[in-house]
């Protein structure tokens, strides 16, 4: 089904061309062939969305005691740098 459509397409095309483009006024076919070769079945791949990566980061950092909320949010970050490393608390 979809050869021919592509076959009636291309036809459609040329003649197109040729009413359009006279450098192209020399292109005329009687008959269009399409021969499909060997069956080729689209296989999607998938790949996995999150990035797996070695942690570079060690969570060596100076947290400054200045605003409570801040610095909890620097402990939890460093929490999850050393988790992500291996390490344990």
């Amino acid at each position: 089904m979809e050869l021919n459509y592509n076959q009636e397409l291309l036809k459609s095309l040329l003649s197109t061309l040729r009413e359009h483009r006279p450098e192209c006024a020399f292109m005329e076919a009687e008959s269009v062939v399409l021969f499909a070769s060997k069956y080729h079945p689209f296989i999607e791949k998938t790949s996995e969305t999150v990035p797996h990566y070695q942690e570079l980061a060690f969570g060596e950092f100076e947290v400054l005691p200045s605003d409570e909320r801040l610095r909890e949010s620097f402990e939890s970050i460093r929490r999850l740098i050393r988790r992500n490393r291996g390490e344990h608390e």
